[in-house]
């Protein structure tokens, strides 16, 4: 039980790496990428760089890396399912306190 439990852990661990990973990728100038459109309003491809922004990313990361661990949780036994949702949930509840600080403090 424990070792199907570590091996969620290090999956959803491998989730968030892989998310922060892409989050960065996605953060480069749209001009670089091409994907502003001629016409476009240079606001539109400007980061939000206000605390609150910030802390909206992080809450969409957070977000998507619960999903992905629900996900994983309903495929596992059924003998384990609750205890890996209920691991998930813990580990959302604190990558959002995590965000609510780091957003107040950077």
């Amino acid at each position: 039980m424990k070792t199907i439990l570590r091996l969620l852990l290090q999956a959803l661990t491998g989730t968030v790496a892989c998310a922060l990973t892409m989050s960065v990728s996605w953060a480069q100038d749209p001009a670089q990428k091409g994907v502003d459109q001629a016409g476009d309003p240079p606001r539109w491809y400007q980061e939000e760089m206000t605390p609150h922004g910030y802390f909206l990313t992080l809450k969409k990361e957070a977000g998507a890396a619960y999903g992905e661990s629900v996900i994983a949780c309903k495929r596992a036994d059924s003998a384990i399912r609750a205890a890996c949702m209920h691991e998930a949930h813990k580990v959302f509840e604190q990558d959002m306190a995590d965000a609510r600080t780091k957003s107040h403090t950077e």
